[in-house]
């Protein structure tokens, strides 16, 4: 997990240099949020624990950090992650090329992928509805959130 720990350094520090108060804890609250919710779903699922959480630390840093539209933000984070994680000399090109993968999938709910995108998929709903246990979630962000709960029963 040291490697978590570098990228999570790196990933905070970028957000704590955002200027927009606002922004900034909302970076850092829904970013800790999915952190959180996928490290109960990787060990319920049995998947590596810290591949996933490094998807969850990268998920939306674009969107928080380069001000990057929605439609845009999943494809510009895992660019932007590849790059980050290549320089470090840390990961395998196989665990960038499928942490990154997660990344860019991750706002395409409705379809079904690798469990790494699952999870993210599922923690990112996980944690939104964690933020606002008011707001209704229907069709397949429903569907997600509920087996995402019986998972972790």
């Amino acid at each position: 997990m040291e490697r978590y720990q570098r990228i999570k350094d790196h990933v905070y520090g970028k957000f704590n240099a955002i200027y927009n108060e606002i922004l900034r804890a909302n970076a850092m609250t829904h970013t800790n949020a999915v952190d959180n919710c996928i490290t109960l779903l990787a060990i319920s699922r049995n998947l590596n624990l810290e591949l996933c959480k490094i998807c969850a630390l990268f998920h939306d840093f674009s969107q928080y950090t380069q001000n990057c539209p929605h439609s845009e933000h999943a494809r510009m984070s895992a660019i932007y992650a590849h790059n980050f994680l290549s320089e470090t000399n840390l990961f395998k090109i196989s665990e960038i090329d499928e942490i990154c993968y997660a990344i860019s999938q991750h706002s395409k709910k409705d379809q079904y992928d690798s469990p790494l995108c699952e999870a993210l998929k599922d923690a990112d709903v996980l944690a939104h509805f964690l933020e606002d246990p008011t707001k209704q979630f229907e069709g397949i962000k429903r569907e997600r959130l509920l087996n995402a709960c019986a998972d972790l029963s």
